[in-house]
């Protein structure tokens, strides 16, 4: 046990002596937190503006225009004319324009989804949020116009009345106060800087724990590590000093910026006891992805190349930069198998409901297996 505590105070000391490393560790993530949260997450008041142009005029056109409207916080929903829209969409002033045809109530009622029609500028990249929103919402309205209509074949009332006590019920739904109350507070300020605090304090230990574990390359270029070989020193205990070291070096990092993150920019990250269970297992899993690339690098130049890349392009393609809904549906499916991917959704989880996500925490258990078997192999630690 003393040679490994040795290990570890050794290469901690030597890590925290750079002053760079403050700099990357936590310097640069309040400041890309601040930046894209602060600056960019204004309350709402630059969101896309989208008009609505209701053909139908029926009970289910407004249903749907009540619902986009109020629960939504991706973009603006406006009414217009169709006249009006058009003008509107050639100035520039609407980012889009959502057509709700004639006979939408009708074709509901059939059992059909009515095709929607969606116009937008080629500025406006994100449309996808809105046609992926839209769907959501289209599917829900069709299932409870169908309820209504069987509830009202049933009873003899008129099906608007069905429909309204169906709508009324879902509005005083209970179950998900607590998470609206999270991410759709009085502040969308609060919503993006959360967002944003867990996602860039995640991609910037990445980044640190890739230049940790390059310190074993550096001990084999200096000899260093040659002569903890020839120590009485078991592999074990050495490759446990090193292990603890990184572990422990991450945890110092990720819980300052929690700490930094609660009280400068006031982000919930939820229960302790499930924030440090889910955070340990991602710290093992990103140790252990440190210590793989590390294995198949030759050189500290190439481990440092190799791991920005990768790190960059998987955190892009995670949803660290930008909602994971916009992205085309091979990309995310493509972010199911990142382990930034599910440490976000369990530490969203957690934020939102308190309670420790099963299955975040299992998946980030067996990349950490994966990582750690290859990586401790590549190492020679076996």
């Amino acid at each position: 046990m003393r040679v490994i505590w040795n290990i570890c105070r050794w290469e901690m000391q030597r890590i925290f002596k750079r002053p760079q490393s403050y700099l990357v560790m936590f310097a640069m993530p309040l400041l890309f937190t601040l930046l894209f949260g602060t600056l960019f997450g204004d309350g709402g008041q630059n969101k896309p503006i989208i008009a609505l142009v209701d053909n139908d005029g029926t009970v289910l056109s407004k249903s749907l225009y009540k619902g986009v409207h109020e629960d939504n916080s991706l973009f603006t929903l406006e009414k217009r004319t169709h006249k009006q829209a058009l003008q509107e969409i050639e100035k520039n002033k609407v980012a889009g324009i959502i057509f709700i045809p004639e006979g939408f109530e009708a074709e509901l009622h059939e059992g059909r989804v009515p095709d929607i029609a969606f116009q937008h500028i080629p500025e406006f990249t994100t449309y996808p949020m809105v046609t992926g929103f839209l769907s959501n919402k289209l599917s829900k309205l069709k299932i409870e116009s169908t309820a209504a209509v069987v509830w009202s074949e049933q009873t003899g009332a008129p099906w608007q009345d069905m429909y309204e006590k169906i709508a009324k019920n879902r509005n005083n739904e209970g179950v998900k106060i607590k998470k609206v109350i999270i991410e759709k507070g009085t502040s969308k300020e609060r919503s993006e800087v959360s967002g944003n605090a867990s996602g860039f304090s995640i991609m910037f230990l990445m980044i640190t724990m890739v230049s940790v574990t390059s310190t074993i390359l550096e001990a084999k270029s200096n000899g260093v590590w040659y002569r903890l070989m020839s120590t009485p020193a078991s592999r074990f205990e050495i490759a446990a000093g090193y292990f603890l070291s990184f572990f422990l070096i991450g945890w110092i990092q990720f819980g300052s910026l929690i700490v930094a993150t609660s009280f400068l920019f006031d982000v919930k990250w939820g229960n302790p006891l499930s924030l440090i269970t889910l955070v340990s297992a991602m710290m093992l899993a990103i140790v252990g992805l440190g210590l793989m690339i590390a294995g198949f690098a030759k050189t500290v130049e190439q481990q440092s190349a190799a791991g920005n890349l990768i790190i960059i392009s998987s955190c892009m393609i995670a949803g660290v930069y930008w909602p994971l809904e916009i992205e085309p549906a091979f990309m995310q499916k493509m972010a199911d198998f990142l382990p930034q991917t599910w440490s976000m959704r369990g530490l969203k989880e957690i934020a939102a409901n308190g309670t420790l996500p099963v299955d975040s925490l299992v998946i980030l258990l067996a990349f950490a297996f994966v990582f750690l078997m290859v990586g401790m192999r590549k190492m020679k630690f076996e």
